[in-house]
């Protein structure tokens, strides 16, 4: 559910695409790019990894809005995903004529906020935690230092309850992390990922386990969703998260090999 709206409504599965953008704002540097109308959104946060520069087609014209989406996102020269979902997939062809390629598919997964005991191994991380967290995203996703920064970083002075960090702690080390951003009633996780020597070891489920119980305890009822990829599907279906519906990722062949 999405506060009073069942999440497969056309009113829920809208009210939870622009939630999924307007809490990847809080990501958005005052350098970056976060723009948002009826049925469309554009978050770019300027990170060199692709995955961290952001917009989604849903509703609307959606040619029209696809069209306006790639003319914003090329002016500012980032590498960037396109991402297309439900009306929005029939724009396809508009990013399959401008030269972008589907590079695949992500379920979005959605957890119900709920309370859990207390884990003693898993822990909100503080500011002098965050520097693990960021050494962890480049070891598990492979990404740049500049990247790793702007996902794991400390939560804006003014708004310190926007978002948290997630870690799973073993013998004093970090094992697993997710970044989490509170919003009512959609939170999002970003960046869930485990060390290779922790994996297969229940870690990542107990880390979305108070991630949902973090968002309860922030915001009470709602959901926490997130982009599952082929990896992360398994540990979804064991939390318990239901696909509520795949987007498609478009991106240009050039950003795909770095350049």
């Amino acid at each position: 559910m999405t506060g009073s709206q069942p999440l497969r409504t056309v009113a829920g599965l809208t009210a939870l695409r622009d939630a999924y953008g307007q809490n990847m704002s809080g990501l958005v540097p005052e350098t970056g790019v976060y723009l948002a109308d009826d049925g469309w959104w554009i978050a770019l946060t300027g990170a060199p990894d692709p995955s961290y520069n952001l917009a989604l087609v849903h509703g609307g014209d959606v040619r029209k809005n696809t069209v306006a989406v790639v003319e914003r996102v090329l002016a500012e020269r980032l590498r960037t995903v396109v991402m297309l979902a439900g009306a929005g997939l029939d724009a396809a062809t508009v990013l399959a004529d401008a030269g972008w390629v589907c590079v695949g598919s992500s379920s979005l997964r959605a957890l119900p906020n709920s309370p859990s005991a207390p884990d003693a191994a898993v822990r909100i991380l503080e500011d002098g935690d965050l520097r693990s967290a960021r050494q962890l995203a480049e070891d598990v996703f492979g990404i740049d230092r500049e990247s790793a920064t702007l996902v794991y970083q400390e939560a804006a002075p003014d708004r310190p309850s926007e978002r948290s960090v997630v870690g799973l702690f073993e013998l004093d080390t970090l094992q697993t992390a997710a970044m989490l951003s509170f919003g009512k009633p959609i939170s999002t996780v970003w960046a869930a990922g485990t060390r290779a020597q922790g994996q297969r070891r229940g870690h990542g489920l107990r880390v979305l386990r108070q991630v949902s119980a973090a968002a309860f305890e922030a915001v009470g009822d709602g959901a926490v969703c997130g982009l599952a990829s082929a990896a992360g599907n398994a540990l979804y279906d064991a939390s318990g998260a239901e696909i509520v519906e795949y987007w498609q990722m478009w991106s240009r062949p050039r950003w795909l090999l770095g350049s």
